[in-house]
């Protein structure tokens, strides 16, 4: 800047000097610049010279004034995106707690519906085994018939069973359900002397039991 002022100093002044040698005349017209002596011409040619170092200064000085300004533009930037960038970390850490609340609230419901299916399957499985060990007990306990026909896996459960005569006896049949062929035909009890007493025999689902008496039919193995 000091340059600059000086410069622009020694241009006034030699323009001063050209005036005040115009005035005097062209022929006699010096000036001292730089210590040395100087007629018109050279003194024009030591002033574009001038200009031309000033025009560069000037140049230089725009040019330094534009890095400056992009610098500072630069800084306000950095200085704008840094906190744009807190701003967005500070929403994303909020939306990150509000998701992982969310999800938290999700999971203990999912547990907990998993917790209630288990003690309703536990609760399930429970019935089920009482059932169960109740169709078993029903299966094995005796069953008492009047006389009549019964059909299998209707009336009574397929399987193999003991009969024995609740009276004095009388005739027994079981009939093959498809064939309606008689798998079994004896007397029960010991009627006139003449029954066989009880009698174990096996049944399927479909077959018919006839029985002319009550009998008492007790499931074996």
């Amino acid at each position: 800047m000091k340059k600059y002022l000086k410069i622009a100093g020694m241009i006034i002044g030699a323009l001063v000097l050209i005036l005040i040698g115009s005035g005097i005349g062209s022929s006699g017209a010096k000036a001292t610049i730089h210590d040395k002596k100087m007629d018109i011409t050279a003194l024009d040619k030591e002033i574009g010279k001038m200009k031309n170092e000033l025009s560069t200064m000037k140049k230089e000085k725009e040019e330094a004034q534009a890095i400056i300004n992009q610098k500072d533009s630069a800084a306000q930037e950095l200085a704008d995106t840094e906190v744009k960038l807190k701003d967005t970390k500070g929403t994303l850490d909020k939306e990150l707690a509000e998701g992982r609340k969310e999800i938290d609230a999700k999971l203990a419901e999912v547990k907990k519906e998993l917790s209630d299916e288990k003690a309703q399957l536990k609760d399930t499985q429970a019935k089920l085994a009482s059932a169960t060990g109740q169709l078993l007990k029903a299966k094995g306990a005796p069953k008492k018939l009047g006389s009549g026909q019964y059909v299998v896996g209707k009336d009574i459960p397929e399987g193999r069973y003991t009969a024995h005569a609740l009276g004095r006896g009388s005739n027994f049949f079981v009939y093959d359900g498809d064939s309606g062929t008689a798998n079994v035909n004896t007397i029960l009890g010991s009627a006139g002397g003449i029954g066989s007493g009880d009698y174990t025999f096996s049944c399927s689902e479909g077959d018919i039991i006839e029985t002319h008496e009550p009998v008492q039919l007790t499931p074996v193995k």
